[in-house]
């Protein structure tokens, strides 16, 4: 058997990674209309992208942030959602897939948890 000095990142985690730096575009696309909403969609952008790095190496602080900023973005989607167009429901599905996929596979919880896995 081929030991492994590092851990390889689970799927589900990959992939909610992968949705977090995806929806870093749409601070950045903001960033484009100068003024305060710059200052807004550089910060948004920072912060996103913290979190994926934080997912990927596999923090619990990151993973429960990203867990708190998703679970409130589909709370007020849903709150929101006779003003939701395509984008905003395309948000809610996003955010809840995030959340799924960070608390719900035994492989996610085991890498944030940093638990030895089963032979």
């Amino acid at each position: 058997m081929i030991e492994q000095s590092q851990r390889r990142v689970p799927v589900p985690v990959a992939v909610a990674s992968i949705i977090v730096l995806v929806a870093a575009a749409l601070p950045a696309s903001t960033m484009f209309a100068g003024g305060a909403s710059m200052v807004y969609g550089l910060i948004g952008v920072l912060l996103l992208l913290a979190l994926a790095h934080g997912l990927w190496r596999g923090s619990g602080r990151a993973r429960f942030w990203t867990t708190v900023f998703a679970t409130a973005v589909v709370v007020y989607g849903v709150v929101a959602i006779t003003t939701a167009g395509a984008l905003g429901l395309l948000q809610i599905v996003g955010a809840s897939v995030v959340v799924g996929l960070l608390l719900v596979p035994v492989s996610s919880r085991r890498w944030f948890h940093d638990l030895p896995a089963r032979e």
